[in-house]
């Protein structure tokens, strides 16, 4: 019988080439689909707390990939190379790390090792060159459970967006109403942004704070309603592409009707860019879940966005500037949207002044603009069931 102590890959193959991997988002420069190693080296990455995982563990799984063919045949996803040629793979790490990393990496179900008499790593083949037996690192299970990662690695994101969303709104709370808690439940709070809490916890927290600001809490909407609340017609109609004249006496009608941004005339008809409470809310998911209960009319939604305009950053001089320019309804809009896409948009303060001009120097759509930052979040989630 034969035995061979090498590593399948050719010796051609550079390690600038195996060591440092394109992002799985991207395709070759010659139109080949992402290589399925790095693709889910990256998953593994954004949902490593899940799987309990440290920067190491990823180092050195890193490594043991770049020694798999880019094919990711099944036959050849063991790899056989001895302590010091991973520990230079894996950026000249200890090799009792090294060993110490490969052992907890088995033990998270993403390797498998297949220990030889002799604790060499290596293959035993037949007169026929067919593999008898096989010692070595076997990466089959990583590639077995590549569904699991996609679905762990979405409700990781998912989780880390509103994680950061509530830590927002607990820091909005102490600072608009640390003087109305007590000192302990204050000191809770603080701490809880600097404690690694779930989304659960910190939903704990926020509502405990609540509690203790029921007075207040009910006042603060009202207030920003005084600040922010416009009378004028255009605040009324700004949501219509297809702009009119009107007297202010079906201004002033429109105001019974709040389930639609605004009621048509006699002589009018209500166009596609016309949208209901009940469509925003299912369009922009994260937003709902945020709210105490489902907002139900054009007041609570403005309110519930008032609330949620600091989670992203976004300064009251901020918002009612763009509620002097994009109305109360527009401004709303452009707050819910951005918390649906809130990690898409990676500065929402500047998107939002970005959306101000634009309507004061053109005009804007508020309804064409909620539905763009809702609907593609809306439609992966559609692709991915």
């Amino acid at each position: 019988m034969q035995q061979v102590m090498s590593s399948p890959v050719r010796q051609h193959v550079r390690r600038a080439q195996s060591s440092c991997p394109k992002s799985a988002g991207h395709r070759s420069s010659t139109g080949q689909p992402p290589d399925q190693r790095w693709h889910l080296l990256d998953l593994v990455r954004s949902c490593r707390d899940p799987l309990g995982l440290r920067d190491r563990d990823i180092t050195v799984l890193r490594g043991l990939l770049s020694l798999v063919h880019a094919s990711a045949d099944p036959e050849r996803l063991v790899v056989f190379a001895s302590n010091r040629v991973l520990s230079d793979r894996c950026d000249g790490i200890d090799e009792r790390t090294l060993r110490r990393r490969i052992l907890h990496l088995q033990e998270s179900g993403l390797v498998v090792r297949k220990l030889s008499p002799n604790g060499k790593r290596y293959q035993v083949r037949n007169e026929d060159a067919e593999a008898t037996l096989t010692y070595g690192i076997d990466l089959s299970p990583l590639f077995h459970i590549a569904d699991h990662l996609e679905a762990l690695a979405e409700t990781t994101r998912r989780e880390a967006v509103r994680k950061s969303m509530l830590r927002s709104l607990i820091r909005d709370i102490l600072y608009h109403h640390a003087k109305s808690i007590t000192p302990e439940l204050c000191e809770q709070a603080r701490l809880s942004l600097r404690r690694s809490l779930t989304s659960a916890q910190l939903e704990s927290v926020i509502d405990t704070m609540k509690a203790s600001l029921a007075t207040d809490a009910e006042q603060g909407p009202a207030h920003a309603m005084e600040l922010t609340a416009s009378h004028s017609q255009n605040d009324r109609h700004i949501l219509r592409s297809n702009k009119e004249t009107h007297e202010s006496e079906a201004a002033v009608s429109n105001d019974d009707c709040p389930e639609r941004m605004r009621s048509p005339g006699p002589s009018e008809k209500v166009t596609a860019d016309d949208i209901t409470v009940d469509e925003c809310v299912d369009l922009a998911q994260n937003a709902a879940e945020l709210a105490e209960r489902r907002p139900r009319t054009w007041t609570e939604l403005i309110a519930l966005s008032s609330q949620l305009a600091p989670a992203i950053g976004l300064s009251q001089t901020m918002v009612d500037t763009a509620r002097l320019h994009l109305g109360a309804h527009g401004c709303a809009l452009a707050i819910i949207g951005l918390v649906q896409a809130f990690d898409r948009i990676r500065n929402p303060q500047a998107y939002l002044t970005a959306l101000t001009r634009r309507a004061q120097q053109h005009g804007l759509d508020a309804v064409r603009m909620f539905r763009s930052l809702a609907r593609p979040a809306r439609a992966c989630l559609r692709h991915s069931g």
